[in-house]
């Protein structure tokens, strides 16, 4: 005989096993549903304010505000109170008396740094079969390309140059020798 059975029946069988289950289950959970209900007095609705129809309960809680007036809570932080922070306090600490202050400098005059003129290199060319030297300075950031005899914006005169040097003199006679590095 059970060789017989299909899948599909196999499949029918569970399902009116489990729906006659289910049945059985909600029609007794529904009795039991009513019994409770019939057990508690129905009242209906009950005037605001009357002690005779209200629940146990609740008398019981009216009581216990009517001995013990509810506590305060306790200050401490709320996490939704935004306001100012109290300022904080800065304590400052002397050691020694603060000394006499200085005298006041006098204004210094203002002397302005010293031209930077530096020799950046030294070039040569033949002109008339005589070699002529061309120095290159870099005069307070320019670049110049000069020869003896060109003045400088310091108002200094190349005076010589040669391979490696060149000589400069300025406006009182003294001379200044700048090398390549």
């Amino acid at each position: 005989m059970l060789k017989n059975i299909t899948p599909g029946t196999v499949l029918l069988i569970g399902a009116i096993s489990l729906s006659t289950g289910w049945l059985a289950g909600t029609s007794s959970s529904s009795n039991q549903n009513q019994e409770a209900a019939s057990a508690r007095p129905r009242t209906g609705p009950r005037p605001l304010g009357s002690p005779a129809s209200v629940a146990p309960l609740t008398r019981q809680l009216r009581e216990r505000l009517d001995k013990q007036p509810p506590r305060t809570p306790a200050t401490g932080r709320n996490p939704f109170h935004f306001g100012t922070r109290l300022p904080t306090t800065v304590t400052r600490y002397r050691d020694a008396p603060v000394a006499a202050l200085a005298p006041p400098r006098k204004p210094e005059t203002f002397t302005p740094p010293a031209p930077q003129i530096k020799l950046s290199g030294v070039a040569s060319s033949l002109e008339a079969g005589v070699t002529v030297w061309t120095a290159i300075i870099n005069d307070n950031g320019a670049l110049a390309f000069v020869n003896v005899g060109d003045k400088l914006s310091t108002g200094a005169t190349v005076s010589r140059i040669d391979e490696t040097t060149v000589v400069l003199v300025d406006q009182t006679g003294a001379s200044q020798t700048l090398r390549l590095p």
